[in-house]
């Protein structure tokens, strides 16, 4: 809960200095078609086991003034997963819990609903794509038979790369015409070795090209 309620203040201070940004803002964004959108971001997952630190950058395109296709990439720098079994000729159960880096690739839409002169605009996000992870060894612990001994021996955990589908939405702050700051939570829901949903909560900045 202590990792939940400062990720959630992280969030809220950032959306407090981004909506203060846009205080002296003297006309509302200009938004239309045929615009690029580049921008980075850091924040939070969460849904698994505690708030960890994340970060990654996108790229949008409008082809309408509300509907944004985009690319995105993400990295979790570790995402908690369990492993059960037998170590072979001995039959000694073992459970090994460790943590996972990820990268996300994934594409998918924006679709913005822009308030008539307003700088704050919020929008809906759909997507789909890849989560991949590296090879590994995990330690897994075991008692020696008819002792109090503890060893450990290493396990092999494979990579994998799990389709995901995502969804979410955030707010876009215009403290100018071509730039701005963006807040915005997603979930995931996963195939393959992370089957939990989880989740991403995340600010960052955006340039806009015409």
């Amino acid at each position: 809960m202590r990792h939940y309620t400062r990720g959630l203040s992280i969030v809220a201070l950032l959306l407090t200095f981004a909506a203060g940004s846009t205080i002296y803002a003297q006309s509302a964004p200009h938004l239309s078609a045929h615009t690029f959108e580049v921008g980075g971001f850091v924040g939070s997952s969460y849904g698994l086991d505690e708030f960890r630190v994340m970060g990654g950058g996108n790229v949008t395109y409008g082809v309408t003034r509300w509907l944004l296709p985009y690319a995105e990439f993400s990295y979790f720098p570790g995402l908690p997963r369990e492993l059960s079994g037998t170590f072979a000729g001995t039959g000694q159960p073992y459970t090994v819990r460790f943590n996972v880096p990820i990268t996300d690739f994934h594409g998918g839409v924006h679709i913005r609903f822009p308030a008539k002169e307003s700088r704050v605009v919020p929008y809906a996000v759909f997507g789909m794509g890849l989560l991949r992870s590296a090879d590994r060894t995990a330690e897994a612990e075991y008692r020696v038979p008819d002792s109090n001994v503890v060893e450990t021996l290493p396990i092999p955990v494979a990579g994998s790369t799990d389709f995901a589908i995502n969804w979410g939405g955030g707010l876009r702050f215009y403290t100018r015409q071509n730039f701005g700051f963006r807040l915005e939570a997603k979930a995931y829901k996963p195939t393959g070795q992370f089957t939990g949903i989880f989740g991403k909560v995340e600010a960052g900045f955006f340039l806009q090209f015409r």
